[in-house]
């Protein structure tokens, strides 16, 4: 019995944690909004970074931070909104022979007695093939280190996937603690469902 709950105690470290228990944000900082849906908790180590993607959904209003227990020292994120961007490019040029039909002189083909026109040879054409490439661009939306506000406001047009990138900074000594990745939903319009 000794054995075991030494045992426990000894898994019990920074994974064992219950971090969605300590209360990291501050009901200011919060603001009006609903955190109970994506938001994550984690036990993380000074040096330590991670990266998680959220889906934001449309026309509702969102805000994010990150806070984390006082001895991580200072965190820091940055926000990504991936977009594509489409370039078109030359993917061949093929040369063609197409015939060449007489026309009068008002720019009318003629035809012969059968009704096909009447053909006066060949011409070589340079036919151009299209193709698409596409590139993946993340935009940083919002860095904690430059902003003066210590959340991101969004409400987005359409849904889409944000990626969020957490830094603790290192230090001499490691300590490890709990981080909060906050994400909060208020709705915009008032069909949706109230909690």
């Amino acid at each position: 019995m000794a054995l075991a709950s030494v045992l426990i105690m000894s898994c019990l470290g920074a994974s064992g944690q219950n971090c969605s228990k300590k209360k990291l944000a501050s009901n200011e900082l919060k603001g009006k909004f609903d955190y109970r849906g994506q938001s994550l908790f984690r036990p993380l180590n000074t040096g330590d970074s991670i990266t998680l993607n959220v889906v934001l959904y449309s026309k509702q209003n969102y805000r994010l931070f990150v806070v984390g227990e006082q001895k991580l020292g200072k965190l820091n994120y940055q926000i990504y909104v991936p977009s594509k961007k489409f370039t078109r490019v030359v993917q061949s040029v093929e040369e063609k022979k197409v015939p060449v039909y007489k026309k009068d002189p008002l720019g009318f083909y003629l035809y012969d007695k059968n009704g096909q026109k009447v053909k006066i040879g060949e011409q070589t054409i340079q036919d151009t093939i299209w193709s698409r490439e596409t590139t993946s661009i993340n935009d940083l939306v919002f860095d904690s280190r430059t902003s003066e506000q210590q959340f991101w406001e969004a409400t987005p047009v359409k849904t889409q996937s944000i990626t969020i990138k957490v830094y603790v900074d290192p230090a001499a000594k490691k300590v490890d603690g709990c981080v909060g990745l906050y994400v909060g939903c208020e709705y915009s319009n008032a069909s949706q469902f109230i909690r």
